[in-house]
């Protein structure tokens, strides 16, 4: 029994990790995301090949054949598609791998079905790293069963019976350019104004329960009434790209503004994270390496007044509970700050070493799509330089503001900004806000574009 059951684990963690390449590939040579098709696979196979990357032409061939299998399967289950559809259900494609990706689809995805009048089915093993979110969300229908996730698999790869990611992601074509414009925006504004009063995303009771004795056993000197959850997301972070990480240093002066305010502050971090960097009682490092703590994260975040990171994995938890965000560090042209009290600040461009106006990144189609290629960047010169000690701490002060005022009226800049932005830019169409402080002090780079 006990090697028929690592065996059995073997095969579900294989299967799992092929079915999840369904969601997007890498299009080679310049690695852009895209939606599977066998004409990209192929061209992957052959690009692969050409540069005697033997071991990852095989996993593609593989992929390749599990792809059309899916595909033929797909055929079968059409009966049962219809019957979906008469009972109002459908499938989410959603991407359990990492925690941003997973609470992005989530929220975007569940909404997407529920606009258009369905109800949601999502495939989540329990034996993936996220399986423990049945155990915490009351109303989200999660089958975690492995053997049902490996039937239904088809189901959710089928867009008559499932939202699909290409139907929300950055996927760019050839030239690219995104493919879709501004899919979340479009999504919560929908949704906001169909179902503003309806929550979907409700946590257990007793999960509550059991994550309010665990915090007031853990944190006596914290106030929960008064919480902020902060994250950074360390740079080259496993070895990939700049793209989202920064130098933790930057932000000590922010955060120690924040204690003084009066704040109670969590930071979340884990076995990459450089760690005590301030050293105060009501300021704590709240590891999720560990499954209790990865579990207590969705509480952590829904209970807290405000979350403040740059685009990394946790910061997709507060804007699945619609939290008050600023964002740090933005390198693209989204942000997961959609409602009113959301606030950010963006990295600056670099094109051959020499910092360029954000009209002129526009220009060069950086926010259209190149940002999503680290090879094509290179190509073109382009670079990334990171938000200042000041800058951080003067938006951290914006946010003290923002979430302490019953309402906020953007300036006339903040409201120009947004009015000139190209309309694929989802911080376009957000009701969120860029930093008032950033625009003012760094007048050179909204030449063209605000003054």
């Amino acid at each position: 029994m006990k090697y028929l059951k690592i065996i059995t684990n073997y095969f579900y963690n294989i299967f799992f990790r092929i079915d999840q390449k369904m969601l997007f590939i890498w299009v080679e040579p310049y690695r852009y995301p895209a939606s599977p098709s066998n004409k990209i696979i192929i061209n992957n196979l052959f690009y692969l090949l050409i540069n005697f990357r033997l071991i990852e032409t095989i996993k593609k061939l593989i992929f390749l054949i599990y792809f059309n299998i899916i595909n033929i399967l797909i055929i079968f289950f059409i009966p049962f598609n219809f019957f979906l559809k008469k009972i109002k259900y459908k499938f989410v494609q959603i991407n359990f791998t990492q925690i941003g990706i997973l609470n992005e689809h989530l929220c975007f995805m569940v909404k997407k079905n529920k606009i258009e009048g369905f109800n949601s089915i999502i495939l989540i093993p329990k034996s993936s790293k996220f399986g423990f979110l049945k155990d915490i969300f009351s109303n989200l229908k999660i089958i975690d069963n492995e053997v049902l996730n490996i039937i239904l698999s088809p189901l959710k790869h089928f867009s008559f019976s499932s939202c699909k990611t290409n139907s929300l992601e950055y996927f760019l074509d050839e030239s690219f350019n995104l493919i879709s414009s501004s899919p979340h925006s479009k999504i919560y504004h929908k949704y906001d104004k169909e179902f503003k009063n309806i929550e979907i995303f409700n946590l257990k009771i007793d999960y509550i329960e059991k994550e309010k004795e665990k915090f007031f056993k853990e944190n006596r000197e914290l106030d929960l009434n008064n919480l902020l959850i902060f994250h950074h997301r360390e740079k080259y972070y496993l070895n990939r790209t700049d793209l989202r990480g920064s130098d933790i240093e930057t932000y000590v002066d922010g955060l120690n503004f924040l204690i003084n305010k009066g704040y109670s502050l969590i930071r979340l971090v884990d076995k990459n994270s450089k760690k005590n960097i301030i050293q105060n009682k009501n300021y704590k490092e709240y590891s999720i390496d560990n499954l209790s703590n990865q579990k207590s994260q969705y509480f952590l975040i829904k209970s807290c007044r405000g979350f403040i990171g740059q685009p990394s994995g946790p910061v997709s938890i507060a804007t699945l509970f619609d939290k008050p965000i600023l964002e740090t560090n933005v390198a693209t042209h989204r942000v997961n700050a959609f409602n009113k009290k959301g606030s950010f600040i963006l990295k600056k461009i670099c094109k051959n070493g020499k910092v360029i106006s954000y009209k002129e990144a526009i220009n060069l189609n950086y926010y259209n799509g190149i940002y999503l290629s680290h090879r094509k960047m290179l190509e073109l010169g382009l670079s990334l330089q990171d938000n200042s000690p000041e800058e951080i701490l003067e938006s951290f002060k914006h946010f003290d503001n923002l979430i302490n005022i019953e309402q906020f009226i953007p300036s006339i800049e903040q409201n120009n900004f947004k009015k000139f932005l190209p309309d694929y830019m989802e911080m376009k169409n957000t009701d969120s806000n860029i930093d008032p402080y950033f625009i003012n002090t760094n007048k050179d780079l909204f030449k063209n574009l605000i003054f």
